[in-house]
Protein backbone atom coordinates (compact mmCIF):
# COMPACT_ATOMS: atom_id res chain seq x y z
CA UNK A 1 0.00 0.00 0.00
CA UNK A 2 1.00 3.26 -0.97
CA UNK A 3 1.57 5.80 1.83
CA UNK A 4 -0.62 9.22 1.59
CA UNK A 5 1.14 12.31 2.55
CA UNK A 6 1.52 12.89 6.12
CA UNK A 7 0.79 16.66 5.88
CA UNK A 8 -2.88 15.74 4.62
CA UNK A 9 -2.53 16.75 1.33
CA UNK A 10 -5.67 14.84 -1.20
CA UNK A 11 -3.25 13.86 -4.11
CA UNK A 12 -0.64 10.81 -4.26
CA UNK A 13 2.03 10.60 -3.36
CA UNK A 14 5.13 9.04 -5.76
CA UNK A 15 8.18 7.16 -5.38
CA UNK A 16 11.39 9.55 -4.86
CA UNK A 17 14.17 8.08 -4.66
CA UNK A 18 15.84 6.16 -1.64
CA UNK A 19 18.47 6.89 1.10
CA UNK A 20 20.85 4.30 2.76
CA UNK A 21 21.31 4.13 6.86
CA UNK A 22 23.38 1.79 8.12
CA UNK A 23 21.08 -1.31 9.91
CA UNK A 24 22.92 -1.91 12.87
CA UNK A 25 24.94 0.08 15.58
CA UNK A 26 28.34 -1.53 14.35
CA UNK A 27 28.21 0.25 10.95
CA UNK A 28 28.46 -3.57 9.71
CA UNK A 29 25.27 -3.40 6.84
CA UNK A 30 22.97 -0.63 5.25
CA UNK A 31 19.84 -0.53 3.96
CA UNK A 32 17.38 1.39 1.73
CA UNK A 33 15.13 3.60 3.00
CA UNK A 34 12.34 4.92 0.30
CA UNK A 35 11.50 8.08 -0.04
CA UNK A 36 8.26 9.61 -1.38
CA UNK A 37 7.03 12.88 -2.97
CA UNK A 38 4.02 14.67 -2.64
CA UNK A 39 3.58 16.49 -5.60
CA UNK A 40 0.50 18.88 -4.72
CA UNK A 41 2.35 20.41 -1.45
CA UNK A 42 6.27 19.81 -2.45
CA UNK A 43 7.64 17.97 0.48
CA UNK A 44 9.11 14.39 0.11
CA UNK A 45 9.47 12.33 3.31
CA UNK A 46 10.79 8.51 4.06
CA UNK A 47 8.71 5.96 5.53
CA UNK A 48 10.63 3.76 8.15
CA UNK A 49 10.21 0.28 8.35
CA UNK A 50 8.43 -0.89 11.44
CA UNK A 51 12.29 -2.34 12.70
CA UNK A 52 13.80 0.81 12.05
CA UNK A 53 13.75 3.77 14.69
CA UNK A 54 13.66 7.44 14.07
CA UNK A 55 17.76 8.48 14.14
CA UNK A 56 19.12 5.25 15.88
CA UNK A 57 20.41 2.56 14.33
CA UNK A 58 19.32 0.38 16.94
CA UNK A 59 16.38 -2.43 15.81
CA UNK A 60 13.24 -2.10 17.53
CA UNK A 61 13.20 -5.60 18.39
CA UNK A 62 16.36 -5.13 19.84
CA UNK A 63 15.44 -1.79 22.13
CA UNK A 64 12.15 -3.30 23.25
CA UNK A 65 13.94 -6.63 25.03
CA UNK A 66 16.76 -4.24 26.67
CA UNK A 67 14.06 -1.91 27.83
CA UNK A 68 11.95 -5.23 28.80
CA UNK A 69 14.82 -6.51 30.78
CA UNK A 70 15.16 -3.18 32.41
CA UNK A 71 11.54 -2.72 33.81
CA UNK A 72 11.89 -6.49 34.48
CA UNK A 73 8.92 -7.85 32.19
CA UNK A 74 11.48 -10.49 31.30
CA UNK A 75 14.37 -11.86 33.19
CA UNK A 76 16.23 -13.04 29.70
CA UNK A 77 18.83 -10.39 28.65
CA UNK A 78 19.61 -9.80 24.74
CA UNK A 79 20.82 -12.77 22.63
CA UNK A 80 23.15 -12.49 21.55
CA UNK A 81 24.09 -10.02 24.12
CA UNK A 82 25.46 -6.68 22.68
CA UNK A 83 28.47 -5.74 21.20
CA UNK A 84 30.13 -2.37 23.16
CA UNK A 85 28.70 -0.18 20.25
CA UNK A 86 24.94 -1.43 20.73
CA UNK A 87 25.21 -1.43 24.71
CA UNK A 88 26.33 2.14 24.35
CA UNK A 89 23.27 2.94 22.30
CA UNK A 90 21.01 0.85 24.38
CA UNK A 91 22.06 2.83 26.89
CA UNK A 92 21.36 6.23 25.76
CA UNK A 93 18.07 5.14 24.37
CA UNK A 94 16.97 4.17 28.19
CA UNK A 95 17.75 7.68 29.02
CA UNK A 96 15.95 9.27 26.74
CA UNK A 97 12.97 7.46 27.76
CA UNK A 98 13.49 7.91 31.46
CA UNK A 99 14.08 11.67 30.42
CA UNK A 100 10.70 11.93 28.72
CA UNK A 101 8.06 10.23 31.24
CA UNK A 102 5.95 13.38 31.82
CA UNK A 103 5.61 14.02 28.44
CA UNK A 104 4.75 10.84 27.35
CA UNK A 105 2.36 9.44 29.80
CA UNK A 106 0.46 12.45 28.86
CA UNK A 107 0.72 11.37 25.14
CA UNK A 108 -0.78 8.24 25.92
CA UNK A 109 -3.26 8.88 28.53
CA UNK A 110 -5.23 6.18 29.88
CA UNK A 111 -3.12 3.68 28.07
CA UNK A 112 -0.47 4.17 31.03
CA UNK A 113 -1.06 3.76 34.31
CA UNK A 114 -1.74 6.98 36.34
CA UNK A 115 1.00 5.17 39.08
CA UNK A 116 3.70 6.11 36.13
CA UNK A 117 6.66 7.53 37.69
CA UNK A 118 9.67 6.34 36.07
CA UNK A 119 11.26 4.65 33.39
CA UNK A 120 10.75 1.24 34.37
CA UNK A 121 7.30 1.51 35.17
CA UNK A 122 6.71 3.98 32.19
CA UNK A 123 7.94 1.16 29.50
CA UNK A 124 5.74 -2.41 32.07
CA UNK A 125 2.79 0.22 32.05
CA UNK A 126 3.19 0.84 27.86
CA UNK A 127 3.70 -3.10 27.12
CA UNK A 128 0.70 -3.43 28.95
CA UNK A 129 -1.28 -1.60 26.01
CA UNK A 130 1.22 -2.17 23.02
CA UNK A 131 2.50 -5.64 22.12
CA UNK A 132 5.42 -3.82 20.24
CA UNK A 133 7.72 -0.63 19.85
CA UNK A 134 6.57 -0.34 16.18
CA UNK A 135 2.81 0.35 17.58
CA UNK A 136 3.96 2.70 20.28
CA UNK A 137 6.08 4.28 17.46
CA UNK A 138 2.97 4.45 15.05
CA UNK A 139 0.08 5.55 17.88
CA UNK A 140 2.66 8.65 18.89
CA UNK A 141 3.40 9.67 15.52
CA UNK A 142 -0.30 9.57 14.30
CA UNK A 143 -1.76 11.59 17.44
CA UNK A 144 0.99 14.01 18.45
CA UNK A 145 3.33 14.01 15.94
CA UNK A 146 6.25 13.25 18.41
CA UNK A 147 8.35 9.82 18.57
CA UNK A 148 8.98 7.44 21.92
CA UNK A 149 12.80 8.99 22.39
CA UNK A 150 12.30 12.29 21.33
CA UNK A 151 10.61 15.08 19.34
CA UNK A 152 11.93 14.98 15.86
CA UNK A 153 11.62 18.00 13.01
CA UNK A 154 10.70 15.37 11.07
CA UNK A 155 7.36 14.88 12.49
CA UNK A 156 6.33 17.82 13.13
CA UNK A 157 4.09 19.90 9.66
CA UNK A 158 6.11 22.28 7.47
CA UNK A 159 5.56 25.67 7.94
Amino acid sequence: MRPVCPWGCPGTVHRHGYYERYADPEETQKERIQRYLCRPCGLSFSVLPPHRLPYRSIRAERLQADFDKRAEIQTQGLDPPPRVVEAGCLQRAWSALTKRVTPLKDAFGQLVSSTVSDGASLWASLRQSFDSVAKMLCFLSEHHRISLLGNHRCLQPPG
